[in-house]
């Protein structure tokens, strides 16, 4: 499925004003391609993806769902920087949870929920609760249900954020594997610049507030990437023409606020 955003505008209201979160956006995504969206804190991204989820309803605007032959639905789901597990289900019902509401068997979907746990490095823990879990296998659960209902498009809002660095280099590469063997349009969402080359086809760079598209950055190196692809130099290059450009964004974010506060 490809996603169309044509002059897209979410206000919010704030008191007696109105807070303007996005205007005048327009992107599209590419079928089968993992995009991210970098930009200032603030600019609007989780909004965005939230609009695209369905859960808000832009002011102006429209978003087109375009399917492909091979989508088997048009569901467009969120993957949260908070994992959202259910604290009240173990490890097995939590990442089956999406099979169980499509109605699939127990047997079916505990087959295919430990299959994918089992790679995703949870064999054993199925019957574990989330407080018996760290926030890294939190949030493999987290990706693993949502990649087990097999939607047509996955968004993620900075779902590797609150991870140290070496659990999160672990989960982008989990993470790789199963977007190279599903090929589902990706929607991702971080600060970490090494980390949106690192996972996309395509960069886009949001403005500061309110949000629209500034700057787009195609990445170009081959897969299957690994964590070594960022040492080298053509990577450090692209990594410093983005940081310069985001720079420009945060810098221009925290002008606009001095500007309010005076």
């Amino acid at each position: 499925m490809r996603l169309l955003c044509e002059d897209l505008s979410v206000s919010f209201a704030s008191g007696r004003r109105s807070a303007c979160a996005l205007r005048h956006l327009s992107f599209e995504t590419r079928e089968g391609e993992f995009l991210t969206l970098l930009g200032p804190s603030g600019c609007g991204k989780t909004t965005l993806l939230r609009t695209l989820a369905g859960a808000l309803h832009p002011e102006a605007g429209s978003i087109a769902r375009v399917a492909a032959p091979s989508d088997r639905n048009q569901d467009v789901l969120l993957v949260r920087q908070e994992h959202s597990l259910f604290p009240w289900m173990n490890t097995m019902d939590n990442a089956a949870f999406g099979l169980e509401m499509r109605g699939v068997p127990r047997r079916a979907r505990e087959r295919r929920a430990l299959e994918l746990l089992t790679r995703l490095g949870l064999g054993g823990r199925e019957h574990l609760y989330p407080y018996q879990l760290s926030l890294g296998m939190k949030q493999r659960v987290a990706v693993a249900r949502c990649f087990l209902v097999d939607p047509a498009v996955i968004l993620m809002d900075e779902p590797f954020a609150a991870l140290d660095c070496q659990t999160r280099l672990v989960l982008q590469q989990e993470l790789l594997d199963l977007w190279e063997q599903s090929r589902k349009t990706v929607i991702f969402v971080t600060h970490d610049v090494d980390e949106a080359i690192l996972l996309s086809d395509r960069i886009l760079v949001l403005s500061a507030q309110p949000g629209h598209v500034i700057a787009e950055f195609r990445v170009s190196f081959l897969r299957p990437r690994i964590a070594g692809l960022t040492l080298t130099q053509d990577f450090l290059f692209l990594k410093q023409r983005i940081a310069t450009q985001f720079a420009l964004c945060a810098n221009q974010a925290e002008a606009q606020e001095e500007a309010e506060h005076r």
